[in-house]
């Protein structure tokens, strides 16, 4: 069972005393590899080498799995149960074709993090890590210093880090402006509620759409700020029998074609959203360009009174780091050569967009890299050198 601590841990420790200097002290078993995060990413990683038989330790700067403690607990993962369990013990606890509520796979990442034999330390936030002449690196949390370590897997994802529009809108405060990642519960929605004045979702993809349905549920009125033409998912039998279909297809391309990259970002759910938005229930609007006096102004000139403004616009990688400083791509992502950021030797990333294949920064990929970067992390350092 894994060892769940509070800012504390057995490995090299290095702690600050009046005098500005460090102390260190020894501990009893020396853990090689730190994982950053504890959300289904770290935890498939830390279930993988438990297979492997090595030692790690993760940090996690709130609970095991806090962003799925964050959303709404009716929100549904976007595919299907067996493409989405991290462990083959756990595959018949859900029906495996459906589509689980957050909630759900929250259950799911606890028993997990639970059966880990590595060190979980959670309400650690890491703010920066250091390489030392070795090439071994330290990591730096609340004025402690941990490690060292041979490796640092940095799995910290998407969620903790919201996007604004690009380019951004300027506001004056007279009206709401929050993120889709601040909404807890839909029915707290019902406070954005002014009248017959829509609430403008900005954005339009898969949040959009979850977004735009849970105000129609509760008979606010609501309206899309796009930059481009909106993409429905198909909708109905037919539909979910085909989309069954592609995850299977899926695992068979990716075995024929290993590494296959392509666009992988969901387009908004049909159905209801479909119609709401053919109806004109929903409206479709330009581009905001500023907010002022309770008015939004759009990019073509008009304007319109609204209740409030929520952004579905997405999630940025969250590698807020001191000491990270990785050479970028021409898509601004980190460099790197199977999972390891090719400036900084020894530091590895999971659970970000096309890391291996289009599935990377998915439940579905991010179980698979995990076995992946755990087979990556005993070659470069030989089984041996690996081991307790």
């Amino acid at each position: 069972m894994a060892v769940l601590a509070h800012g504390r841990t057995r490995q090299w420790t290095h702690f600050w005393n009046p005098s500005g200097r460090l102390r260190r002290s020894r501990v009893r078993r020396r853990r090689v590899i730190a994982i950053i995060g504890a959300g289904p990413a770290g935890i498939a990683l830390g279930t993988a080498l438990d297979r492997k038989n090595t030692t790690y330790t993760i940090f996690e700067q709130d609970r095991v799995g806090s962003t799925w403690r964050s959303v709404p607990r009716d929100l549904k993962v976007l595919s299907p149960w067996w493409t989405n369990v991290l462990t083959a013990r756990d595959l018949l606890r859900q029906s495996p074709l459906s589509k689980v509520p957050s909630e759900t796979y929250l259950r799911h990442l606890e028993r997990t993090a639970a059966r880990l034999k590595g060190k979980v330390v959670e309400w650690t936030k890491v703010t920066g890590l250091h390489r030392l002449p070795d090439g071994q690196w330290e990591l730096y949390t609340n004025g402690l210093v941990h490690g060292p370590f041979r490796a640092v897997v940095v799995a910290t994802g998407y969620f903790s880090n919201p996007s604004r529009p690009s380019p951004d809108f300027e506001s004056d405060g007279s009206l709401v402006v929050m993120h889709a990642a601040e909404i807890r519960t839909y029915d707290s929605l019902a406070s954005l509620r002014k009248g017959d004045l829509p609430v403008i979702v900005v954005g339009r993809r898969v949040t959009a759409g979850q977004t735009i349905l849970a105000l129609n549920d509760r008979n606010i009125p609501a309206a899309l700020s796009i930059r481009s033409s909106i993409q429905f998912r198909r909708h109905g039998v037919l539909a979910w029998l085909r989309e069954m279909a592609y995850y299977v297809w899926e695992e068979i391309e990716a075995a024929l074609n290993p590494g296959l990259r392509r666009n992988s970002y969901p387009v908004m759910e049909g159905g209801r959203n479909r119609k709401l938005v053919e109806a004109g229930t929903v409206a479709l609007l330009p581009p905001i360009s500023r907010i002022h006096v309770g008015t939004v102004e759009f990019a073509d000139g008009t304007s319109k009174k609204a209740a409030a403004v929520v952004l579905a616009t997405g999630y940025a990688l969250s590698l807020a780091l001191d000491g990270f400083d990785p050479h970028l791509d021409a898509g601004g992502a980190p460099e790197t050569d199977r999972f390891e950021v090719t400036s900084m030797p020894g530091v590895f990333l999971l659970g970000v967009d096309n890391l291996h294949d289009h599935r990377s920064r998915y439940l579905r990929g991010i179980r698979l890299d995990a076995k992946r970067l755990a087979r990556r992390l005993i070659q470069l350092s030989g089984d041996a050198s690996m081991q307790p």
